[in-house]
């Protein structure tokens, strides 16, 4: 197919007299039909895979890596194309995965597939300048593509595509800036980032707009920068302005603020078609798909296969009539097989979701159970908390038992001191089994103490008994111990 269509904003947009114009979706049948996609609607992985890899398992292992490292949905069905990049001296691809459901393709060309049939191929912006070289290039150039919905900077080394990082669109800028879209867009056209170009009194215009601009300039050249790792981008040569094929004044102070003072910056005019120069390129993406290096497709609107007629004219009848039959069993057996390889790639496919899905619950089951342990552990010392309030309670009457015993004891020994009229120093209960008594005396009445002793004796008292007695000017210090 020489002949390309794309489609932007729900119309259909051919080439035509040298010039871009719609057409009527009954007239590119046989167009090389394209759509883009924008790239916010997009999930991005970057991955290393060993060389070693196959060719026909990098597609798998590209599909796992997404669904476990990108957070993809195992309910939600995905389309999914990458960007390799072979570097032989790590012995790794760099591959740059992306993912859009099918849902988002369906909901966003509905209308269009509806009238059209088909869309061949479906794309990013980002990826059709790989369109914008008509030779072989060995510079670093990066383009700046501004619109109202989208933009981003796109990164291309040698004619290919390193890299990408989404910006703010012009609403978004419009917004954070506090300018509204349509002065926004004028100012850019006309006066830019030039401070010379704005009056005193706009210059809180021009003070949001630089503001705005080179948080999101800072944004790509921390891209470049990440990228200068894999691909050994030491400069950029040639920047690109994507904006209705005008440059913004005053961008190139800017980018000279990050070190990029010799870099050449030019609206990206595609084949001088000026304002239309982005759809051009689009346009020329398509056409050139089959041929170029670098490309992406995510369409899931595929044309419907043809149908061949058998036509002879040097065979008989008999003849004509064996062919057919061939052509029906091999047609039977060809759709058989489509049937049974799309069973194949669907039971693969869920086969891949359920290992997904495995895998969720194993976490899950592994943090339950050291829930559960925990509980456990928590229960367990909740119960030794209790067999100690119970053992504690169990020892109540042992302890006020001996609580008894040793008031008894001392009892005894206040109602004999009482009753001989004795005196006493100090007393002393170490235990419910044993009490020492310092008794002051003097020598008239030391037959009192053994009394007060008899008497201790006679209550029950196993040991009454004195084991020391110093005397000082008639004065007697006796210490009688009495023990249970």
């Amino acid at each position: 197919m020489k002949q390309a269509a794309v489609v932007y904003k729900d119309k259909l947009y051919v080439l035509k007299d040298g010039k871009i114009d719609s057409i009527a979706p009954s007239k590119v049948k046989n167009y090389r039909v394209g759509a883009l996609i924008e790239t916010r609607s997009m999930l991005s992985l970057s991955l290393k895979l060993p060389l070693s890899t196959p060719k026909d398992q990098l597609d798998l292992q590209v599909e796992l890596k997404l669904y476990n490292e990108a957070g993809l949905d195992p309910n939600e069905d995905y389309v999914i194309d990458y960007l390799l990049y072979e570097f032989a001296q790590e012995n790794v691809y760099l591959i740059e995965a992306f993912a859009i459901t099918k849902k988002e393709i369906e909901d966003r060309f509905a209308q269009v597939v509806k009238k059209l049939g088909f869309i061949d191929v479906i794309f990013p912006r980002f990826i059709a300048y790989s369109a914008y070289y008509e030779s072989p290039s060995t510079s670093n150039d990066l383009f700046i593509y501004l619109s109202d919905e989208e933009a981003f900077g796109a990164i291309y080394q040698n004619g290919k595509c390193v890299g990408f990082r989404h910006i703010d669109s012009l609403q978004s800028m419009a917004k954070k800036s506090g300018i509204e879209l349509a002065l926004l867009k004028s100012l850019l056209e006309q006066k830019g980032l030039d401070s010379a170009k704005y009056t005193p009194h706009e210059k809180h215009l021009y003070d949001a707009l630089s503001q705005t601009f080179y948080k999101n300039i800072e944004k790509i050249v921390y891209a470049i920068n990440f990228k200068r790792s894999y691909f050994g981008i030491d400069r950029i040569d040639r920047i690109f302005i994507d904006f209705e094929g005008r440059s913004v004044p005053g961008l190139k102070e800017l980018f000279e603020g990050f070190g990029y003072i010799e870099a050449q910056i030019e609206p990206c005019a595609f084949k001088d078609f000026g304002r239309t120069s982005s759809l051009a390129v689009a346009l020329e993406y398509v056409k050139r798909y089959e041929e170029l290096e670098q490309k992406l497709n995510f369409t899931i609107f595929e044309r419907k296969k043809p149908l061949y007629r058998f036509e002879s004219f040097w065979l008989v009848a008999a003849s004509f009539f064996i062919l057919i039959a061939i052509g029906g069993i091999w047609y039977y057996l060809d759709r058989k097989s489509c049937q049974l390889e799309d069973t194949i790639a669907s039971k693969e496919q869920r086969l891949q979701q359920i290992k997904l899905l495995t895998k969720r619950y194993k976490k899950e089951l592994i943090a339950l159970k050291k829930r559960e342990k925990e509980l456990q552990n928590k229960i367990e010392a909740q119960q030794r908390l209790i067999d100690s309030y119970e053992e504690t309670k169990e020892m109540l009457p042992v302890i006020e038992q001996a609580k008894s015993v040793r008031q008894q004891m001392i009892n005894d020994v206040v109602e004999g001191l009482y009753r001989y009229r004795l005196h006493t120093r100090r007393l002393d209960q170490n235990s419910t089994k044993s009490v020492q008594v310092e008794l002051i005396s003097s020598s008239n009445t030391r037959d009192r103490i053994a009394k007060f002793m008899d008497y201790l004796y006679k209550k029950g008292y196993k040991k009454v008994f004195t084991s020391k007695i110093l005397g000082e000017d008639g004065i007697y210090r006796s210490l009688v111990k009495v023990e249970r």
